[in-house]
């Protein structure tokens, strides 16, 4: 190499690409944040993620984290997101409210629903246990529904006949 030459950035591609996708980004969240306004909706994460993949077919929507590491779009999204232009509790009645929720002695989240306590093994051999009875009840309903459709083409043939007997008494040849 000649020093006087200027030496190329042997990752410029990559860095053009990633900057094209940055743009994109920005570009798509603000067409998301457009689409949220025009509706009424709230501005949040996860309805950003939503109405960006349903603007875009194929596109499965800008996830937190992509938003999060591209600055623009992080600053746009803080401008427009619900959860930031919600004026800020003073700090007095911050310390009241946390007094209050630690009085009540809540019972653990878990408690209240059984299913929390199991462990994954346990609730798959529920799913599949649960798989196979559903499978079996639509068998069973499946049969119910043959034998009822026999029962009413059988019913449908003797109102038939009754009406073709009745036919043939009142018209005596």
């Amino acid at each position: 190499m000649n020093s006087t030459e200027p030496q190329q950035d042997p990752f410029a591609h990559l860095k053009q690409r990633a900057n094209e996708r940055a743009v994109r980004t920005v570009e798509r969240l603000r067409a998301g944040i457009a689409a949220l306004q025009a509706t009424g909706q709230k501005i949040t994460a996860e309805s950003l993620k939503q109405i960006t993949r349903e603007l875009e077919s194929g596109f499965a929507g800008l996830s937190f984290q992509v938003i999060r590491r591209n600055p623009r779009a992080y600053a746009l999204y803080r401008e427009a997101a619900n959860a930031f232009s919600i004026p800020a509790i003073p700090d007095d009645q911050q310390h009241k409210r946390r007094r209050r929720r630690a009085d009540r002695r809540r019972t653990p989240r878990a408690s209240y629903d059984p299913l929390q306590r199991l462990d994954k093994r346990d609730l798959v051999r529920r799913i599949r246990a649960l798989g196979q009875e559903l499978e079996a009840e639509r068998q069973r309903r499946g049969a119910l529904a043959y034998d009822q459709q026999a029962l009413r083409a059988r019913l449908l043939r003797l109102e038939t006949e009754i009406i073709l007997l009745q036919a043939e008494r009142s018209h005596p040849e």
